[in-house]
């Protein structure tokens, strides 16, 4: 489907241990993608909800990718975050989906794969602790 190419789509991503490139400006460390799919430009949140900044860029193996998917392990660039501060080692990040996109992923849900799905229950758990109707 066309419309899910420009929403954030679920994704859950561990920040890998010993791979962390660069502390900030920009911040650069590896991911390992636990589930779902992510791009560049996503906004990210922690375990707690809270939003720590966008992607800025993505690598593989050297070369710039735009997009992640389960498995994948990535270099991750992100301004304004510092490592060791706002995140660090280990940490579990969620793309922080905007709940218009929610809604939509909602009718899209068909074309979502099953680890999508998985992880976009755990970001909805994650939003309505904060905002109990949060999507509905």
């Amino acid at each position: 489907a066309k419309d899910l190419e420009v929403l954030t789509r679920p994704a859950k991503l561990e920040i890998m241990r010993g791979y962390i490139f660069r502390q900030n400006n920009p911040a650069v460390f590896g991911c390992h993608v636990m589930g779902g799919k992510v791009k560049n430009n996503d906004p990210l949140m922690k375990k707690d909800g809270k939003e720590i900044g966008s992607i800025s860029a993505m690598q593989k193996d050297s070369e710039n990718v735009k997009q992640a998917g389960k498995n994948a392990q990535v270099a991750v660039s992100m301004k304004g975050v510092t490592v060791g501060r706002q995140v660090n080692e280990g940490d579990i990040l969620y793309t922080s989906i905007p709940e218009e996109h929610f809604r939509k992923l909602k009718e899209l849900k068909k074309y979502l794969s099953e680890d999508e799905v998985e992880v976009i229950k755990e970001i909805m758990k994650i939003k309505r602790e904060k905002s109990p109707v949060w999507g509905v």
